[in-house]
């Protein structure tokens, strides 16, 4: 793991995909880092697959030329459902996965359209990009699919004021909405067969 706001990035060579999760900072509040990663991620997108989550999928976002804003309805956290659209359901990233299913979310700002040339893979009605691909390469979620009921119920019981102030219902209806999210998991499995296992060395 790379801390890109602490720490310098590496070279490419050794990798055979590049991950970029979530994070506490927030791209609306650009920060010179960000920049740096951000550049590096296409860089890397270049020769071998890369995969954004939630902040990863927002920077990766702007980089390409598309918008990232404080979600207007809230805090999205929790477990939430999310829809394919017909090209997710066509996408190896979501192999095997009904065209609905509940992932775990904790995020407020979002992409709220698509950046020039990439297809929406996956949406809903409180962030209308919740999945994004562009050509082979570059795949994007605003989930978390590295996260689980349980950690999704530890980290949401440390912000339980936070979720009071910001989510529609407060702590304790993000808390009651949690459960397994076996797809989602799937998800970066899929990645790691279906792009990082199929690109080459």
């Amino acid at each position: 793991m790379i801390r890109p706001y602490e720490e310098k990035i590496p070279p490419l060579v050794p990798f055979h995909g590049v991950l970029m999760t979530g994070s506490s900072h927030s791209v609306t509040t650009p920060e010179p880092w960000m920049d740096e990663a951000a550049t590096y991620m296409l860089d890397a997108a270049r020769t071998r697959p890369v995969l954004g989550v939630c902040f990863g999928h927002q920077l990766l976002a702007r980089a390409l030329g598309g918008r990232v804003e404080r979600n207007p309805w809230g805090r999205e956290a929790g477990t939430v459902e999310v829809q394919l659209t017909e090209a997710g359901a066509q996408d190896a990233l979501f192999a095997g996965a009904p065209t609905t299913f509940p992932v775990q979310e904790t995020h407020e700002d979002h992409v709220p359209g698509l950046p020039q040339g990439a297809m929406l893979l996956a949406r809903n009605d409180s962030a209308p990009v919740q999945a994004y691909g562009v050509g082979e390469s570059i795949r994007c979620v605003q989930f978390h699919p590295e996260m689980d009921a349980a950690r999704s119920r530890l980290v949401n019981e440390l912000r339980r004021d936070l979720l009071d102030a910001k989510t529609p219902g407060g702590a304790r209806a993000v808390l009651a909405s949690i459960r397994a999210t076996p797809i989602s998991e799937r998800v970066l499995t899929n990645w790691v067969e279906r792009f990082v296992g199929a690109s080459p060395p």
